[in-house]
């Protein structure tokens, strides 16, 4: 009977074991919330103090420095007797704790003067933000070291105007690589106005800075481009060639020096940026373009009746017929009382597709909202082996995505009744 019990139980605690690590291992799929992350795969920061009606903190831009630390942009805007508005860059490191070394106690806070909409980061590590005036609302961009201080190197004491502008339908920002740009590290900004009056187009801007923040005069008329069309800015991207395409549900694209095409051929992309739109939309490296919208059956007014949809676009603005297309709720199958959104886009190195969004669900009982994250294979496909069926419902809301080095899934959102930020990190895989 000793013999038995002791030749047995080293089977048995081995297989203990080797059980324990196998549902550690099926804990840790693709969707689920990193627990190596903040608390719990998450860190929240209190950006004003008391919650009203109208006080919110808006997160505009996510990025990541050489290190992995993560970089998040923020409009924090208080209203009532202490009433102000600025823009605050937080800087978190990789294991999700707000560094106090970046900043006052971790948080950059820009001029009041400034207001920024849009986030790159440089090879040097500095932190560009696009944004405009706010006294003139022009076009404007300020620069921070890669320790959060203004860089007064930059432009006049750390921020570049222009008089030109901008931004009705926002804008994107991207850092020009030097092999194509007049130096490394120049700024190319692109972005949209509201038409002028009823039937007439957007128009789009197209900005270059150099990397000391003066416009560059052998771009466009003194560093600025402004023409009738595509219709904004959805999305930019610098081709190997220096070349520029821009997107907004069709395609633009410019010569190096802000020249517009009679056509648009698309090439390799060496640098890309995104904005948050109801039209999502980002540039893979072939110059392909994929958009992620919410598409309504009936009145979008009065049916709250939509799904997520998910199209592709080659370089010329043609769908391409290759791509799944595929339409999807975050939860359930649908109908008149459930309304599913994107709110942000991001791929990953295998050419993976993520879009965070959230849905609303209205019943007599009330309205009940849910975010979540799902997962396209390179071909349009939901990614089965991602949360469930390619779709994972979060703990978290997040209007903004962005995937680290190790392929991991970082969304920041609002939290708090809009007082406070959240920013989380998902398995990729």
């Amino acid at each position: 009977m000793k013999f038995f019990e002791w030749s047995v139980m080293p089977a048995l605690v081995a297989g203990g074991l080797a059980l324990a690590t196998n549902m550690a291992q099926a804990a840790n799929t693709a969707g689920t919330l990193d627990t190596n992350f903040g608390n719990g795969g998450s860190v929240t920061n209190t950006l004003i103090p008391q919650a009203n009606d109208s006080s919110i903190a808006l997160p505009e831009g996510l990025g990541f420095q050489s290190n992995g630390d993560i970089l998040l942009m923020v409009g924090v805007t208080i209203t009532g007797a202490n009433a102000s508005s600025t823009t605050q860059v937080l800087r978190y490191t990789p294991a999700g704790v707000l560094d106090i070394t970046f900043g006052s106690n971790g948080i950059a806070v820009l001029p009041t003067t400034f207001e920024g909409f849009a986030m790159a980061i440089d090879s040097s590590n500095r932190i560009v933000i696009a944004g405009d005036s706010s006294a003139t609302e022009d076009l404007a961009a300020a620069r921070l070291t890669a320790n959060g201080a203004l860089d007064t190197t930059f432009g006049s004491g750390g921020i570049a105007t222009t008089n030109q502008s901008c931004c009705g339908e926002g804008g994107a920002v991207v850092i020009e690589p030097a092999t194509v740009g007049t130096g490394a590290n120049d700024i190319l900004f692109c972005g949209g106005l509201f038409p002028t009056g009823r039937r007439q187009p957007s128009t789009t801007v197209l900005a270059r800075w150099t990397s000391s923040g003066q416009l560059d005069p052998n771009f466009g008329s003194g560093g600025i481009v402004h023409i009738v069309g595509p219709g904004g800015c959805t999305a930019v991207a610098v081709l190997s060639t220096g070349e520029i395409l821009d997107a907004n549900g069709t395609t633009a694209q410019f010569e190096a020096n802000g020249t517009l095409e009679s056509s648009a051929s698309g090439g390799a992309v060496v640098a890309s940026a995104t904005i948050n739109s109801p039209e999502t939309t980002l540039f893979q490296p072939n110059s392909d373009f994929v958009v992620a919208q919410a598409l309504f059956v009936g009145e979008e007014s009065r049916g709250h009746n939509s799904s997520v949809e998910v199209l592709r676009f080659t370089a010329t603005g043609a769908a391409d017929s290759t791509f799944a297309e595929p339409s999807f709720h975050f939860e359930g199958s649908g109908g008149t009382d459930i309304q599913a959104v994107p709110d942000a886009i991001a791929l990953q190195s295998n050419g993976d597709i993520v879009v965070v969004g959230g849905q609303t669900m209205f019943a007599e009982s009330g309205t009940t909202t849910i975010d979540g994250i799902a997962r396209l294979t390179p071909n349009g496909d939901l990614d089965p082996t991602f949360g469930s069926g390619g779709i994972a419902i979060t703990p978290t809301s997040g209007n903004l995505a962005a995937i680290d080095s190790e392929g991991r899934i970082i969304v920041a959102g609002e939290a708090g009744s809009d007082t406070q930020v959240v920013v989380s990190r998902y398995l990729g895989q």
